[in-house]
């Protein structure tokens, strides 16, 4: 046990030094929002992936896999395709987008791009990014709280507090650029550990033909894409529930914010090709977790558990703090990611926007000031740990309908103005909160039916609002020209 403790704490000590490090770097509001945009493409890549995945990875995916068994194969396939098509489609775009508006934020981004000057896209758009941004964050606060309890023996509330501090301090020291580069060292980690156990539990226990048989006499659905289902409508729900993860990548603004962040937009390529073989070596790692965890612990009281419980079980006890620290990694990426997009949300909409007078470091001060605030309103969030995962899930969604069509409109089309803006992202949050509540989403995953109401809802609104002004197709004709000459000069869309 004391080997264990010695090796977490000096993973939480790397953690806080980088934090240190990046303070003394990040001193504009650049530096804090967006890493200076300075992230080359390993750290961009890896960062986007740890950050989006979460502690999910490592508990949510291996539970889905010990359930579900192949059917979950179209989690995986959504998460591959969503991550190859948002680098492929999303993330050049969205640099160079960035650097032509001049902003910082997503919600800076929305609201020069409708050229708003009455900040209401701005404000709809923060206030949506920090609630989604707090219940998400809770949700992984949450994990630390039951991770440290399993692992070391600490009860709940003082787990929680001890992943809320972490994340808090080298969050709040280095911004955005902490984040960047502790998730890049808590991505490898990850990786790692997803390769590493699955391959080396199989080798333990003499391959995995043993484990098939076993597991084929049992429940031969469990090798089946539909999971038994022989019916249409149940099969297809199975799959577009899975598939339909994919779609929610659009909309994810702690991954959009990573693509603003890199250097060099000709780096993106390769930071594409890093970032998927990242996430498919990533999930398959998960998905083998808990297709192996259903034929060694098949009582297993939590399934989310597995990987922690082959490391307990496969592994010398001092190898229990690089598990916990595995498991951890995942956890602290996304609560980094989520506090600091939720933060650059309020620095940009209400302090840069509202205040007058303010210079660079104030703003940043501020924006340190928001960490604390929305880590603790996470923390108490967390307390009521047997709702949030189920509203995090909601969240995830909410996120993908209510900010996913707005940025491919804003890429790809120069018709989208303040009404469609607005439209879209209230009417994809209202349709996914009501598709999920009313018991739909046992049919279809409430994203996919969210994301076509968010769509109309732009394009009506557009027109109800008069279309698109002259001096807005200009600047967009700015940005096409520009990343045109990144693409060398194809023709316009």
């Amino acid at each position: 046990m004391l080997a264990s403790a010695i090796t977490f704490i000096l993973y939480i000590t790397i953690l806080i030094v980088i934090g240190i490090v990046t303070y003394l770097r990040a001193k504009s509001y650049s530096d804090y929002t967006l890493a200076g945009r300075s992230n080359n493409k390993w750290v961009a890549a890896i960062s986007a992936e740890s950050s989006d995945m979460s502690g999910w990875l490592l508990m949510g995916l291996p539970g889905a896999a010990f359930a579900g068994g192949f059917s979950s194969i179209w989690i995986m396939i959504g998460l591959i395709f969503g991550t190859m098509l948002n680098w492929m489609y999303v993330a050049n775009h969205l640099r160079i987008a960035t650097e032509v508006y001049n902003v910082y934020s997503i919600t800076e981004y929305f609201e020069k791009r409708v050229n708003d000057k009455s900040g209401s896209v701005a404000l709809v758009s923060g206030i949506a990014i920090i609630i989604f941004m707090i219940i998400n964050a809770s949700a992984e606060i949450i994990g630390s709280g039951k991770l440290l309890n399993a692992t070391f023996g600490l009860n709940y509330s003082t787990g929680i507090v001890i992943g809320l501090v972490i994340v808090v301090l080298y969050t709040f020291l280095g911004g955005y650029m902490a984040v960047s580069w502790s998730n890049l060292f808590q991505g490898s980690i990850m990786f790692l550990a997803l390769l590493f156990v699955p391959l080396a539990v199989l080798t333990e226990i003499g391959g995995y033909r043993q484990t098939v048989e076993s597991l084929f006499q049992q429940n031969p659905a469990f090798f089946q894409f539909f999971n038994g289902e022989t019916e249409f409508f149940p099969a297809m729900s199975i799959a577009l529930g899975g598939l339909g993860v994919g779609m929610c990548y659009f909309g994810m603004v702690h991954v959009l914010t990573c693509f603003m962040s890199i250097k060099n937009s000709s780096e993106i390529k390769d930071s594409t090709f890093i970032a998927t073989t990242w996430v498919s070596i990533s999930t398959l790692g998960a998905v083998l977790v808990g297709m192996i965890g259903a034929y060694l612990f098949p009582d297993i009281s939590d399934p989310e558990q597995i990987f922690f419980a082959m490391g307990k079980n496969y592994f010398p006890p001092y190898m229990l703090g690089l598990f916990a620290a595995a498991v951890m990694a995942a956890i602290l990426s996304s609560v980094s990611a989520y506090v600091i997009v939720a933060a650059a949300a309020f620095g940009a909409n209400i302090v840069k926007n509202h205040v007058k007078g303010m210079d660079d470091s104030k703003i940043v001060n501020f924006q340190r000031a928001a960490v604390v605030v929305i880590s603790l309103l996470a923390f108490l969030m967390s307390l009521k740990s047997d709702l949030v995962f189920a509203v995090a899930l909601l969240a995830a969604a909410g996120l993908g309908s209510s900010f996913g069509p707005l940025v491919l409109f804003c890429l790809y089309s120069r018709n989208v103005n303040k009404t469609g803006a607005i439209a879209s992202i209230i009417v994809g949050l209202v349709t996914v909160i009501f598709w999920y509540y009313s018991g739909l989403s046992t049919y279809i995953f409430e994203l996919v039916p969210g994301f076509i109401a968010s769509s109309a809802a732009l394009i009506i609104g557009t027109k109800l609002g008069g279309g698109v002004n002259a001096e807005t197709i200009a600047q967009y004709d700015i940005y096409i020209d520009r990343l045109n000459k990144a693409r060398g000069g194809c023709n316009k869309k």
